[in-house]
């Protein structure tokens, strides 16, 4: 898959929410040895799950096109102080970055939990409830009105 960055104006198509390039001047600029010494390939697949988990929340307004490939832009959509939120917000872009690294270093990504029991003969294997490694990533998201999916159903 190709990386399409979204430039803030509703982009056909796009995958990510940083470009290689910005990500490659961050991540040197922090001196981290493991996104300067991977390949674009993989720095590719990092930011494109990365945009995907970012998008796996709902968020307030409506998409600028729905033609765009993510869901920002966004139009009425407001932060707390009820500033308006448009193009890419700053704390989106810090956010993908953040997980782009985790998913980078681990490809299984954003799970903690430890194995608790572990058989060998017909293979079980069964976790601890853990924590997922989200709370940084999702305060940050919800500077721009992130908020998790209800998964309540009602019968009608």
């Amino acid at each position: 898959m190709t990386l399409i960055t979204e430039t803030g104006s509703g982009v056909t198509g796009a995958t990510s929410y940083v470009s290689l390039v910005e990500a490659g001047s961050h991540f040197t600029a922090l001196a981290n040895d493991d996104w300067t010494s991977a390949t674009e390939g993989q720095c590719e697949q990092a930011l494109i799950r990365a945009a995907l988990h970012i998008d796996s929340y709902l968020y307030p307004g409506t998409v600028l096109d729905w033609d765009q490939g993510l869901n920002r832009p966004r139009s009425g959509a407001y932060d707390r102080d009820g500033r308006a939120l448009t193009g890419i917000p700053h704390a989106l872009r810090m956010a993908a970055l953040e997980l782009a690294d985790i998913f980078l270093r681990d490809p299984a990504g954003l799970d903690e939990r430890k194995i608790a029991r572990q058989k060998i003969g017909s293979i079980e294997v069964t976790y601890e409830e853990g924590r997922k490694r989200m709370s940084f990533v999702f305060r940050l998201l919800q500077q721009i009105g992130a908020r998790v999916a209800d998964s309540q159903m009602i019968r009608g």
